[in-house]
């Protein structure tokens, strides 16, 4: 059975595989962090606590935050793309975001900073999704 992006259920499939394989961030710092992905429209909010996702939820007020990354669904669907194709970087959230085809939102310089030093882990987040069949709404 298909996941469908963007959804709920979606981004609790990756919360989900990432807690299940707690070395996947073994390379990278952890992160604490309250943020979103804002995928056209709609916000789904994460909170990460460590190396762990400990919530996964659509919804909620951006300006809660620290930060947002976000940007138009078709380019949410490039960066899926290339992680079920073996992550090609140039579609990776940092290098999505570097050519602003994806923007880090925060409220102050603070919460820019969490946002730019959280993109490796979000991008290891957004791995989890090799191996979903996916279908795109």
């Amino acid at each position: 059975m298909s996941t469908i992006f963007p959804s709920s259920e979606f981004f609790r499939a990756l919360q989900e595989a990432m807690d299940a394989n707690p070395n996947c961030t073994s390379h990278l710092e952890p992160s604490d962090a309250y943020c979103g992905f804002a995928i056209d429209e709609s916000l789904y909010v994460f909170e990460f606590d460590g190396r762990s996702c400990v919530g996964a939820m659509g919804g909620g007020n951006e300006l809660d935050l620290d930060f947002v990354v976000a940007g138009p669904g078709a380019v949410w669907r490039e960066a899926l793309d290339a992680v079920a194709a073996g992550g090609a970087e140039t579609a990776a959230l940092p290098a999505l975001v570097e050519r602003g085809a994806l923007e880090i939102r925060a409220q102050d310089d603070d919460g820019l900073e969490i946002g730019r030093s959280s993109l490796p882990f979000l991008q290891v987040f957004l791995d989890q999704a090799k191996g979903l069949e996916l279908a795109f709404d």
